[in-house]
């Protein structure tokens, strides 16, 4: 697992609820389902991110929505261009 911040307060979390009595099988599946918790928070924060970022670039049928998020899925490696960067190129 990863040294950052979340695994060092889920640590200490697991210590707090199941302290040093238990056996280190139950430390590890409690440290286990609070990672899973964590990363499943994560996949439902960009999701929700590339559903707000959906609605704001004007996707008006469900069709362009799907449409858009498999576009914004591909590139999500790089970063997204701004609509108002793309307006003023159209003024120009």
């Amino acid at each position: 697992m990863s040294s950052g911040p979340t695994a060092k307060l889920i640590d200490e979390l697991v210590l707090a609820v199941v302290g040093t009595a238990r056996d280190a099988r139950a430390r590890h599946v409690l440290a286990q389902a609070l990672h899973g918790l964590v990363r499943l928070a994560r996949s439902e924060q960009l999701l929700d991110m590339q559903r707000d970022a959906a609605r704001a670039m004007g996707a008006g049928s469900r069709r362009e929505t799907r449409a858009l998020m498999r576009r914004l899925g591909a590139r999500s490696q790089g970063q997204l261009p701004l609509a108002l960067q793309d307006s003023e190129a159209d003024r120009a």
